[in-house]
């Protein structure tokens, strides 16, 4: 009898070793995935379906605002001018949304205050290179002193370009969007990311 309870014991204690390993291996894959989106947000585009993906986006590095919290089913609108180096003419929808713009004529910071004065709540701006689909680059102040008060994010050229390109085929103002979306704990293969992105 005695030979039967250590024998149980022993069970017992394999058991509980084997079930602290696995939790240990599992514990141990979560800082790898989130050390590689350490610098990045993720939106989510809900509609229109041909673009429904969840794409990584970079904040800038030392201007803007955080997301003060998870903007759900907001509207994410082209701006006119594409490049917002001028003021929006078409504020009446950029406002309470986020505006999609395009890298170059100007530096970053304006392009910001563009949106911002239109009444954005948040600046997307996607790189110029509509075949990038792969670097991000630090958008930084540009010396000038002036302070955005919106977030400000910056999004592969490859991404912009086919998200701007669907909604024109489509004859669509906006895309409806969730941002910032918290990847943490899902794992790569699960992620719904475009097709054509490396990350």
């Amino acid at each position: 009898m005695e030979k039967l309870i250590f024998l149980f014991i022993l069970l017992i204690i394999s058991i509980v070793i084997v079930s602290l390993e696995e939790v240990k291996v599992i514990y141990a894959t979560v800082p790898q995935h989130t050390t590689l989106f350490e610098s990045s947000m993720f939106l989510e585009v809900i509609e229109p379906e041909e673009i429904a993906y969840l794409y990584r986006i970079r904040p800038a590095r030392n201007f803007g605002e955080d997301f003060p919290y998870l903007f759900h089913g907001i509207d994410l609108t082209p701006a006119l001018p594409y490049h917002a180096c001028s003021p929006l003419t078409n504020s009446e929808t950029v406002r309470g949304g986020v505006a999609l713009v395009e890298r170059g004529g100007c530096s970053f910071v304006t392009k910001t205050l563009n949106v911002e004065e239109a009444g954005a709540l948040a600046i997307l701006i996607a790189d110029n290179d509509h075949t990038n689909d792969h670097s991000y680059i630090d958008m930084i102040q540009d010396d000038t002193e002036r302070e955005p008060t919106i977030p400000s994010l910056f999004m592969l050229g490859k991404d912009g370009f086919v998200i701007k390109q669907t909604l024109d085929k489509l004859n669509l103002e906006s895309a409806l969007i969730n941002i910032p979306v918290n990847v943490t704990g899902i794992p790569l293969p699960k992620i719904h990311r475009p097709p054509w992105t490396l990350w």
